[in-house]
């Protein structure tokens, strides 16, 4: 392939040597009208001046003239020609020189396209292998997808058929409970008719009753006696814990009491009935405060929410932690007995679990989407309907076998509490508006309300209780006191002041009927009867 430079000089050689093609003959007759100028000089020189010529010669010389003039002028257009041609050879050098100052830039160019294109070139050849490469792990994967896609679908299958056999298994597993606690309960109606039948064929050979009924006849001098419940007068005693608030405490039996607070133990005391106490017992196991305890029907075994987010179990004999319950995100506010070997549990993380005691595992987790504060089981109706009391003012009904609230109802303010009446067909809910309502289960309406100018919610998880034989209704106030109203009548029977100044938490009845148990903010335990 020729370069454009040798183009262009090839073009302008022709050019030229076109031209002076033109130009040879006028060069010649140039010429020889030289040798004739010469040789007609000559001849005149030797003609004598005397002799003017011959009229031919003068003839000739005239048309040589002629001739001479025409051949001049013809000369000077030629010359005027040759200058223009000079010219443009002139301009075409220099277009030749910039045409190759050009093609040197363009060669340059040229070049570095062709690295470029010998680099792509390169590049499309590994981007081809490459994507071969791909192709073929495409085509792999897209075999492996559609083998798991077929095995997912084998295991969706399976999955399926797992959960119908488990919720058969669930079903059968929950008539079993119902079956357990139905006969539990029977049981437990059994031995309550034979205790009491013992107790009215022998009542003076039982010293334990003929001290509650002297006991009872000292109430009685005061004037508080209303058909098995008594109404506190005073205090009888004040239990000193060593350390920080006393967020929960309940009676275990008519002389057996367990406290849990901030001091990360469960202490259990025993009454000896003359105002003063003994422990007996420390249950241990916690990394923070512990905010509400339960226990079995039995009093066999003791269980404990904690603010470490974590469940525990003790079994009351031995004083032995039978089991940690983990799952929930932040802290367990609330803790209940279910039905047999199970729990629920209210969390800070909004989350209420239904735990499995045998198997220790979370057998379902329901999210109400608020707060849970308290938690309340045992209703007679249905054993398995539970209730929840929220941060967001609401009262939430579940039935363990469902995720979804079988009923909600609003309330004035936060939830703090909730007491099931012994017979399982009331319940007391107390809320942050300084109210405390009684609910009849059967029908879910309002009953009474109680409220007082001096009592005060004490905190979001402070309690109310019901009396041992559901006469009246008790619950502690920021200010320290207790404040016990009739249950029927609402009327405010006493407002019984503590000790202390500081908000009460917790408040237990003793079974008994004689002997209100408060604990608070201070690290105090204090008995009214």
């Amino acid at each position: 392939m020729s370069e454009p430079g040798d183009s262009y000089r090839k073009l302008i050689i022709d050019r030229l040597k076109d031209v002076a093609q033109k130009n040879k003959q006028i060069s010649i007759f140039y010429s020889n009208y030289s040798k004739l100028a010469e040789q007609v000089e000559k001849s005149m020189n030797n003609v004598p001046a005397r002799s003017n010529g011959s009229v031919q010669g003068s003839e000739e010389l005239a048309c040589l003239r002629n001739e001479m003039s025409e051949l001049y002028r013809e000369k000077c257009q030629n010359d005027q020609m040759l200058i223009n041609a000079n010219h443009k050879i002139t301009d075409l050098e220099k277009k030749t020189a910039a045409m190759v100052i050009e093609r040197d830039k363009l060669g340059q160019v040229s070049k570095t396209i062709c690295a470029k294109y010998a680099h792509t070139e390169v590049e499309l050849q590994r981007i081809k292998t490459d994507n071969d490469q791909l192709n073929d792990e495409r085509i792999a994967l897209v075999a492996a997808v559609n083998m798991l896609t077929k095995q997912k679908l084998d295991m969706e299958n399976d999955r399926i058929n797992f959960l119908n056999k488990i919720r058969e298994l669930n079903e059968q597993k929950i008539d079993c409970m119902n079956a357990e606690v139905d006969l539990q309960e029977r049981r437990r109606s059994l031995k309550v008719q034979e205790q009491i039948l013992s107790a009215v064929q022998d009542v003076s050979k039982d010293e334990k009753v003929a001290a509650m009924l002297n006991a009872t006849a000292e109430t009685n001098s005061k004037g508080n006696l209303l058909l098995g419940d008594s109404v506190p007068s005073h205090v009888e005693f004040s239990l000193e814990c060593e350390v920080g608030e006393v967020n929960d405490v309940h009676w275990l039996n008519e002389d057996t009491f367990a406290t849990a607070g901030s001091d990360r133990m469960i202490k259990v005391w025993k009454w000896d009935g003359y105002g003063g106490s003994t422990k007996i017992n420390t249950l241990t196991g916690s990394n923070a405060a512990f905010t509400r305890i339960d226990y079995t029907a039995e009093r066999l075994h003791l269980i404990a929410s904690s603010n470490d987010k974590n469940i525990r179990v003790w079994d009351l004999k031995s004083s032995r932690l039978l089991s940690t319950l983990s799952g929930h995100a932040d802290q367990v506010l609330c803790v209940k007995y279910y039905q047999a070997h199970t729990a629920v549990s209210g969390s800070a993380d909004r989350i209420v679990k239904i735990w499995d005691l045998q198997n220790e595992r979370c057998s379902r987790s329901i999210f109400p989407g608020s707060k849970v504060l308290d938690v309340a089981t045992n209703m007679c109706g249905s054993p398995s309907l539970f209730v929840t009391g929220h941060y967001d003012k609401k009262l939430r009904f579940w039935d363990g076998r469902s995720s979804e609230a079988v009923k909600v109802i609003e309330m004035a303010g936060k939830i703090t509490s909730i007491n099931v009446s012994l017979s399982g067909e009331e319940i007391l809910i107390s809320t942050r508006d300084d109210t405390i309502t009684l609910m009849d289960l059967r029908s879910f309406q309002t009953v009474h309300c109680y409220s007082a100018e001096n009592y005060r919610t004490s905190s979001d998880t402070s309690q109310v209780v019901f009396s041992a034989g559901n006469e009246y209704v008790a619950a502690g106030s920021a200010n320290g006191g207790i404040f016990i109203w009739n249950k029927n009548s609402t009327k405010l029977e006493k407002s019984l002041p503590t000790r202390t100044e500081h908000s009460i938490f917790s408040l237990s009845w003793n079974p008994t009927g004689c002997g209100l148990l408060s604990s608070g903010k201070q690290k105090a335990v204090v008995l009214c009867k």
